[in-house]
């Protein structure tokens, strides 16, 4: 075998290094297009995971902003919707700490409707917070987005511009976004965390943004509905409750009613629609109301405004006012009619009225009282007068039993006046409701024997006129009453029976027990009363019209009225001229319990 060539030899060599370098080369290029396809396809797969998650982060996005349109008309008390929205954000985010913050910018408060915290829990929940420097108004003052963590929360601090704020400090990562109401900064949404795996970075910032700007017009939605319902709810409120009922009436029935209506004639819609319109109108009144509505659909004239009476369905008489116009109720004639309860101002009117007389009554009282004074002290006043200046002149040269006698006159005149001005003070007491009762055990017996004694002395010369009669209960016998008012009724009643006397006859005097009860008859034979003066006989200053020259100020049998009443009891009169009177009263008396023998 020959051996090749040197020349030849090297070619084959030179042609096998250059196939070599192209083959190195090829696995070169090959290797970096493997290294590239890889790095696409990894490149490639993210695109498509980031777009995949892209894609589902705005599918979340879609349906957490139709969910919060929704929710915004469902009705849902505020609370409640940013309830739902708080629940929602948690779908995008990490959002256990949340609460919403709106600035009142009229009254310049910060209202917190809505704050759930973990640390703070819902104290922070609250209307009407003055601002402060905290980190909510920092975010509202700034109009941007504010991302904190303790070292920014510090260095703002030192700043001044995180003097006040409040609430759990330790957060690891706050977040706060500004809302667009109505044109302003109206609000912020804040999220906060407390542990060390919760950080929020500029993905939150955007992701919250964007959710606070569809909240922001949710709630703008939101409060607008609810101003138009709190609108709605006070015009409502108005009209159920102004007072002034509303009738639609169509052939004789109602076919309209207001909730006023309701309530001025007590009765239910229901019940007032069933009926015909002059259901619950006081019978007497009938006639007159149909006859004006009558003339009305006739287009005949009638006065605007007139009043009438109804029975309540509690059977009270209620007077209103009423006016009514013409108007097409479904296509047909009808009355609308307006009705207001009159029946306060009627009361005021007829009270009025009653303070009038009333004031009549007590003008003629004090005219009374004044020619009862002028008339009953101008007596003892000349008596005392008289008896003075005779014994400033005369003294010396009377005896001394003349003497004796004129100081008498001058003591029963002051004793007259004094009694006359116990009697005023007394009727000034009751009328001023301070008459007291004060019942303690008395025996009655003794009491009435007691008081005839003391008239005996203090009329001795009409009590020689007159046959005393007594019937009274044993003198063991013991009842609760107030012996002052007793002393008036009785010793009034004898007095009268006695001075009304001026012919003499008999007085009785009677004393019955009954039951719980006293029964008191003081009878005479004396001048009688009039008929046409009993109804008058217990009113203060009242005199008979036949007592003629017999003094008296016409205030006993006023006293006497109104010790019986505080007795709880009941006076009566029957009485005739010229026949004598019998005076009757019945007091409420127990007896005393007796006290046990020692």
């Amino acid at each position: 075998m020959s051996t090749p060539e040197p020349d030849l030899l090297a070619s084959l060599q030179s042609q096998i290094g250059a196939l070599q370098a192209d083959n190195a080369a090829l696995r070169a290029q090959l290797n970096q297009q493997e290294i590239q396809a890889r790095q696409w396809l990894l490149r490639r797969t993210t695109e498509i995971q980031y777009d995949a998650e892209e894609q589902r982060r705005a599918e979340t996005l879609q349906r957490v902003f139709y969910r919060i349109a929704e929710r915004a008309t469902a009705g849902l008390s505020f609370y409640d919707f940013l309830q739902v929205v708080h629940q929602l954000l948690r779908e995008l985010m990490f959002a256990d700490n949340f609460y919403v913050a709106l600035h009142d910018h009229d009254r310049g408060l910060m209202d917190y409707p809505y704050y759930v915290d973990e640390k703070d829990g819902d104290v922070m929940q609250r209307e009407g917070v003055p601002c402060k420097r905290g980190m909510t108004e920092y975010v509202l003052e700034s109009g941007k987005p504010q991302l904190m963590d303790a070292a920014r929360f510090q260095e703002l601090r030192h700043q001044g511009l995180m003097a006040e704020a409040t609430g759990d400090l330790t957060f690891s990562s706050w977040l706060g976004v500004p809302m667009q109401i109505r044109g302003r900064m109206g609000g912020v949404l804040v999220v906060q965390g407390y542990t060390p795996d919760v950080i929020y970075d500029e993905d939150d910032v955007n992701i919250l943004g964007f959710f606070a700007n569809h909240v922001s017009a949710a709630i703008e939605r939101y409060q607008a509905i609810e101003e138009l319902r709190k609108s709605e709810a006070r015009y409502r409120s108005v009209i159920e409750n102004v007072g002034v009922g509303v009738v639609v009436v169509q052939d004789g029935r109602m076919v309209f009613v207001n909730p006023s209506m309701e309530r001025i004639v007590g009765h239910s819609t229901q019940a007032l629609m069933a009926m015909p319109f002059t259901g619950t109108i006081h019978p007497d009144d009938v006639p007159a109301v149909v006859e004006r509505h009558q003339k009305r659909l006739r287009g005949e004239p009638v006065e605007e405004t007139y009043s009438f009476r109804i029975i309540t369905d509690q059977g009270q008489i209620r007077t209103l006012d009423l006016s009514a116009v013409l108007l097409q109720w479904g296509h047909r004639d009808a009355t609308l009619l307006f009705v207001v309860d009159a029946t306060a101002r009627v009361e005021a009117e007829q009270n009025q009225k009653r303070a009038l007389q009333q004031q009549i009554e007590l003008n003629d009282l004090k005219s009374r009282f004044i020619t009862m004074a002028s008339h009953e002290f101008r007596t003892p006043l000349a008596t005392i007068h008289g008896s003075v200046d005779l014994l400033m002149h005369y003294q010396d040269r009377m005896p001394a039993d003349k003497k004796r006698l004129t100081l008498l006159k001058i003591d029963d005149a002051v004793e007259r006046m004094t009694h006359m001005l116990e009697n005023v003070l007394v009727i000034g007491r009751s009328d001023a409701g301070r008459l007291q009762f004060k019942p303690q055990p008395s025996q009655v017996s003794m009491f009435c024997k007691s008081l005839v004694d003391e008239l005996r002395s203090a009329m001795a010369e009409p009590f020689s006129r007159i046959r005393l009669a007594m019937d009274l209960p044993p003198d063991s016998e013991t009842y609760l009453l107030d012996e002052t008012l007793m002393r008036n009724i009785v010793g009034n009643l004898l007095s009268n029976a006695i001075k009304y006397s001026p012919h003499g006859g008999q007085v009785m005097l009677q004393v019955q027990p009954r039951p719980g009860e006293l029964l008191l008859r003081v009878s005479d034979q004396g001048i009688g009363i009039p008929l046409a003066d009993q109804p008058q006989l217990f009113e203060s200053f009242h005199r008979a019209s036949n007592v003629g020259n017999i003094s008296g100020t016409g205030l006993g049998l006023s006293i006497v009225r109104e010790a019986v009443q505080c007795h709880g009891g009941s006076i009566s009169v029957e009485s005739a001229t010229g026949q004598g009177s019998t005076f009757t009263v019945i007091l409420t008396a127990p007896a005393a319990p007796k006290e046990s023998a020692p």
